[in-house]
């Protein structure tokens, strides 16, 4: 707990030095996200494709910013029944928070701090249950973006969260009460785009790819993993 409060009073901190200066690089955007991933289990594997929007806001000067995406709790509809599970749909949601500071006189490596929540919940029909949890930790980042001509570049991100905490909480359709399993968890998530902007407007097309894995606290054994990757549109805004 203490390192995330660090945290978030060093963004506050990070943020007050960003409206101190004149707006750099400033926008708000959507970013049209496709992916084909896994979900595994002790169970086994599910696989499928899900899309889904991810909301995209950028405030700040021109050493510090403070980046904030959204991406709704998305369902994964191709996912093929499992023996053990029936028809699970896993419905994943991420949240993700950093302020940044530029490195060097081009700016055009910045590193980040901030925070990762990440959502998910799966019904197991055959289990007549389902699960979900909610996970949060302390998130590092690594943005590189470089100009080249005519408007046009290149952007890399990288953001770890290399410890979230919560629980697994399992519903039972039988009114039983529900059972709590602490939950230790690790996320990856990168992304490398090329970029084209046009007066107030910028568009980025890339692929992104996302890796997260956890174990039950109390026993150590596996709790469950998603990985995917696809490609990905983003529009945004921006605002001198």
């Amino acid at each position: 707990m203490a390192r995330r409060i660090n945290a978030r009073a060093l963004i506050a901190v990070l943020a007050l030095c960003a409206t101190a200066e004149t707006p750099s690089y400033s926008y708000v955007g959507l970013q049209g996200l496709a992916i084909v991933g896994v979900h595994r289990d002790v169970a086994g594997s599910q696989y499928g494709v899900g899309a889904g929007p991810l909301l995209e806001v950028q405030g700040g000067g021109a050493r510090f910013n403070i980046n904030i995406e959204g991406l709704p709790v998305v369902s994964i509809p191709g996912t093929r029944p499992s023996v053990h599970y029936g028809q699970a749909t896993p419905k994943l949601g991420i949240f993700n928070s950093q302020a940044q500071y530029a490195l060097g006189p081009s700016r055009s490596l910045w590193i980040g701090l901030g925070e990762t929540i990440y959502n998910q919940r799966t019904p197991l029909p055959a289990l007549s249950q389902s699960v979900s949890s909610r996970l949060a930790g302390v998130r590092y980042a690594l943005r590189y973006v470089r100009a080249t001509r005519n408007g046009h570049g290149i952007e890399a991100f990288v953001g770890v969260t290399p410890t979230l905490t919560g629980s697994d909480v399992y519903e039972f359709l039988d009114g039983s009460p529900p059972v709590i399993r602490p939950e230790r968890a690790s996320e990856v998530d990168a992304q490398i785009a090329l970029t084209w902007r046009r007066a107030s407007n910028e568009w980025l097309l890339g692929i992104r790819t996302l890796n997260f894995s956890a174990v039950f606290t109390e026993t150590g054994e596996a709790a469950d993993r998603n990985v995917g990757a696809g490609a990905f549109v983003e529009w945004r805004h921006l605002i001198r």
